[in-house]
């Protein structure tokens, strides 16, 4: 179902998808990326110095596989400090790109930028122009995600400008053409960014890449949205899935659930019955890829534990053979103690894998009940955020429809009244009744589904509003605001709603006489305490009933990628202070 949204809402979906596709599009592994260890000329070293280092190379990148960050840094560090003492270019080209590689895995965005640097300026003399090219992409997603986007913008500019014309590097360069589309796009640049998407789309035609082709059309289209060129966007859109018939690949897959997506909104806005029917195909992809994703972890997990399981069998039946082989080599001269000796060595091996066993089970269970746990935050921030965008729909209907249409009735009544010669009948007076009451019951349940405040006025002033509406003689609430900008109705909705939530809580369980609301901004977050002088209450004990809606509360200021802590004790009151980055309300 299409929920009704506002066009400033539109732009923010369109701008933090673009965001999504640039770091998703450099790092596509469907061009060769850059090996762990680019290829550059090896300067003399003792041939016993180079094994050494190889090998503990090659360990670092396999952690750096196995996701053993920490490891792998610690000896790729080691191997970088002597590489630049022996001035070994080979290696510091190597350790450096690895270096950067699990810099950037960890999101140490200015420590990756700074190791990817390094290893371009060797890259620069030895490398190959592919393997340059995709340094650069990678330098310049990272300029863009520490916000530097003019000078990602430069090393685009570098990848495109490359006089190779071979076909890895011209798909590169295709991928240079779609960063700068996002780029310019995400700068409101929107004719470059269609500019650019051309470009990159020319490429792909010419090599019919019709994967590829149909994430340019898609891009082409969010362009176009964003132009409000609905019919072009549309045309774009269809031409895209034409690309993707026949093509069941997971990529593919992905590929045509956005652009379902974007189809069910443009079909929306061109009042298009359609738009319907392909929300729902984008829900039903994405709901498959999410089971899929979480059936192919639990593979890998069954997987490793029955390698790893089949591994430890082998080494306790060799040590078993070797041990019995000792044994009746020894038989004649062995003593009774050393039979002792050996029947416990097997013992111990036994006990050992019984542990190890028991050991990843326990992993096993523990990685489970995460994945069990993201799972539930989805699905309850999903369900959350549908009601509230369904009250605030149901809200503005009543409000501006049938509100309205009441109004208009009562209007009728009232111009009839005063036509008629003779004093108006009893009926014509019950019916006017009956209009202006039923008005005022749906104002009173607009208000009560979004407060009518909130949608006007803004935040600040909507709370203000909840604190006059929810004092009384036993209980005093106090809102102290800076003047605040008004944001985004999304985002006013939710923190609206967070706090009714957390206030509704104080009113019922903390039995307090006193409370306080604080709201200011600082930098880029909007930052609320609540404090109340109450009996407190047992955090632990309640997270585990799941009561006071501290889960759920949770788990919305996570996903607005926020900080929600809570500090409370029996008999001193309770402290809840809450960090969200803000989007405010766009100027049209």
């Amino acid at each position: 179902m299409i929920n009704k949204k506002c066009h400033k809402e539109k732009i923010r979906f369109i701008r933090a998808f673009l965001f999504t596709f640039l770091i998703s599009f450099i790092t596509n592994k469907s061009i060769a990326q850059a090996p762990l260890s680019p290829s550059v000329d090896s300067v003399t070293s003792s041939h016993k110095e180079v094994i050494g280092a190889t090998d503990s190379l090659l360990k670092a990148q396999q952690l750096f596989q196995n996701k053993n960050y920490e490891k792998a840094l610690s000896i790729s560090l080691e191997l970088h400090k002597k590489a630049l003492q022996a001035n070994d270019s080979l290696q510091i080209a190597n350790n450096s790109f690895l270096i950067a590689e699990i810099f950037r895995k960890t999101k140490n965005y200015k420590e990756a930028l700074s190791y990817y640097l390094a290893n371009l300026s060797i890259a620069n003399k030895k490398s190959s122009t592919k393997h340059v090219a995709q340094l650069r992409l990678k330098i310049a997603a990272l300029l863009y995600e520490t916000q530097q986007a003019d000078s990602a913008i430069v090393y685009l500019h570098e990848v495109i400008n490359l006089v190779d014309t071979t076909k890895n590097v011209v798909y590169l360069k295709a991928k240079a053409y779609s960063n700068l589309s996002v780029i310019f796009a995400t700068q409101n640049k929107l004719l470059k960014a269609e500019k650019n998407i051309y470009f990159a789309l020319t490429i792909h035609e010419k090599h019919q890449d019709s994967i590829s082709i149909a994430g340019d059309l898609n891009n082409l289209a969010t362009i176009f949205i964003g132009q409000h060129r609905y019919r072009d966007a549309k045309r774009e859109l269809f031409d895209g899935l034409a690309n993707l018939k026949g093509n069941n690949s997971l990529l593919a897959i992905e590929k045509r659930e956005k652009i379902y997506d974007n189809l069910a909104w443009t079909l929306y806005k061109l009042k298009d019955y359609r738009a319907y029917q392909y929300a729902e195909r984008a829900f039903d992809i994405k709901d498959s890829l999410n089971n899929a994703e979480i059936k192919g972890v639990l593979t890998k997990i069954e997987r490793k534990f029955n390698a790893e399981r089949e591994k430890k069998q082998g080494e306790l039946n060799t040590a078993n053979e070797r041990a019995a082989k000792e044994k009746e080599q020894r038989e004649r001269i062995k003593t009774q103690k050393t039979n002792q000796f050996l029947w416990f060595f097997a013992i111990s091996l036994i006990i050992g894998s019984l542990i190890g066993y028991q050991f990843f089970k326990l992993r096993q269970k523990n990685k489970l009940k995460q994945l069990e746990s993201e799972a539930r935050e989805k699905i309850l921030n999903a369900t959350l955020d549908g009601k509230e965008t369904e009250r605030k729909m149901i809200a503005e209907t009543l409000h501006n429809s049938v509100s309205t249409l009441l109004s208009s009735a009562s209007l009728h009544l009232q111009a009839t009244k005063m036509l008629l010669k003779e004093p108006p009948s009893e009926e014509i007076n019950k019916a006017q009744l009956i209009v202006n009451e039923a008005g005022a019951i749906i104002r009173n349940l607009s208000h009560t589904l979004v407060s009518s405040v909130l949608l006007k006025l803004g935040l600040s002033y909507a709370i203000r509003d909840l604190t006059e509406k929810y004092s009384n003689t036993t209980l005093d609430f106090s809102c102290d605001s800076e003047d605040l900008p008004r944001y985004a109705s999304g985002f006013e909705l939710k923190i609206n709603s967070i706090i009714d939530e957390l206030l509704n809580n104080i009113i019922k369980h903390s039995k307090a006489t006193k409370a306080t609301i604080k709201m200011s901004q600082e930098q880029q977050n909007l930052v609320i305490i609540i404090k109340d002088n109450g009996q407190g209450f047992d955090l632990d004990k309640n997270l585990k009933k799941g009561g006071l809606g501290i889960s759920q509360i949770e788990a919305r200021v996570k996903k607005m990628e926020g900080v929600f802590k809570i500090n409370s004790k029996a008999n001193i009151g309770t402290n809840i202070y809450i960090s969200v980055p803000f989007v405010l309300e766009e100027k049209v």
